[in-house]
């Protein structure tokens, strides 16, 4: 019976220990963020009992909180966005901060030192929140909404962007690919497997898929919404916090927008087409029969959203549409192996050093080796070195 009730005890004492560090925890999310800072006086005393509001600029939604005895405020799991910040303590005149914007998985701080007078006096200030991220030692970069529809993704794909973040590696986009064009990305050299993608706090890791972003056979990879849906995203690539867990890699995570107490919405269409297009050298040279012949590439790209109230300060909606039409007569996938020539010692200057690279790069000196040669089976450099170009040759000079 004394055992019994020595491991209930140890049961309770490990659950509310854990309830004691829920709050710290909870601080942010992988679809939220926080905010946090210190109320003092104008001597640089704390203020403890003080009211702080912070109020969404989008959709007008508060919340309060009171600081603590050592004058701190925190608000954990905001909505990433903009927000108004109330101040006000008896004694002390109320100030308000006009925005203080607050991204996903980040804490900034918001310090503010109020003046003494009637709490009925109000002052507004424009400050800034900190950027600089003193609350977690979380290494990542953020992409916003304007960033990712601003600059040209072929395939309007944000994953092509997340080379964007210190630490990461991707290989080079395949603009004609067909389908999505999904990057998978390394990460302070980790397998793409090792990568976590969030959207709006939910997992949309296909682990059967071992982790690729990519689709991959039968399986999924990560979704992908169209870049007007998308809020922002934070590539965190070090030092995060244990509640995200699992892997290695990097933590993507999407948050996509959300209505507000205003209409709005966006248009538009994406074309590629054949009569833009110009055929690669090396298709024409290759191909000099055909060469007035385009390659059909064409994708139409189009769709909108629209977001609003329903009950305006409560109730929101927002929906997006994307549909991708292609045709596509390239290649889907290739592969490009860039090979050094061998660069036969001596003056490079000489006279005859045309003619001895040439010696080097011919396919008869390199039996069985098709690398010396072309697609269609021609000679890439003559033998003689007659057709290398000059401009080549003064550079190889230096």
């Amino acid at each position: 019976m004394r055992l019994e009730k020595l491991l209930r005890s140890d049961l309770l004492s490990l659950i509310f220990g854990a309830l004691g560090f829920t709050s710290l925890l909870l601080a942010q999310s992988a679809g939220t963020g926080a905010l946090t800072g210190t109320v003092s006086d104008p001597t640089g005393g704390v203020v403890p009992g003080a009211t702080v509001t912070i109020t969404s600029t989008d959709t007008n939604q508060a919340r309060t909180a009171t600081t603590g005895a050592e004058g701190s405020y925190k608000f954990a799991l905001l909505p990433p966005g903009a927000y108004r910040v109330r101040f006000s303590a008896t004694g002390f005149k109320t100030s308000e901060v006009s925005s203080v914007t607050v991204n996903v998985t980040e804490t900034p701080v918001l310090d503010r030192a109020l003046e003494v007078g009637a709490q009925s006096e109000q002052v507004t200030v424009d400050a800034q929140a900190e950027t600089l991220q003193t609350a977690t030692s979380t290494l990542g970069t953020n992409v916003n909404s304007r960033t990712v529809t601003s600059l040209p993704l072929s395939s309007r794909n944000y994953t092509q962007i997340l080379a964007l973040s210190a630490g990461t590696n991707t290989s080079a986009n395949n603009a004609t690919a067909l389908g999505k064009g999904t990057q998978n990305m390394s990460v302070n050299g980790n397998d793409p497997g090792q990568n976590n993608f969030q959207m709006d706090g939910v997992n949309i890791t296909n682990f059967a898929n071992s982790g690729s972003a990519n689709d991959s056979g039968l399986y999924a990879g990560v979704g992908i919404p169209n870049p007007d849906a998308i809020q922002e995203f934070k590539v965190q690539t070090s030092t995060y916090d244990a509640s995200y867990g699992r892997n290695p890699g990097a933590n993507v995570n999407v948050v996509t927008k959300s209505g507000t107490n205003q209409f709005h919405g966006t248009a538009f269409e994406f074309l590629r087409d054949t009569i833009f297009n110009a055929n690669d050298f090396f298709y024409n040279r290759n191909n000099p029969a055909s060469a007035t012949t385009k390659q059909i590439l064409n994708q139409n790209q189009f769709g909108g959203v629209v977001g609003g109230p329903i009950v305006k300060n409560k109730l929101f909606i927002f929906g997006s549409y994307q549909g991708t039409r292609q045709k596509n007569g390239l290649a889907s996938q290739g592969v490009t192996t860039a090979l050094l020539p061998p660069i036969p010692a001596g003056d490079r200057s000489a006279p005859g050093f045309a003619a001895a690279l040439g010696a080097a790069s011919c396919p008869q000196n390199h039996p069985g080796d098709n690398n010396f040669r072309t697609p269609s089976g021609s000679q890439n450099v003559l033998c003689d070195g007659s057709n290398i170009s000059p401009v080549a040759l003064k550079i190889l000079e230096h």
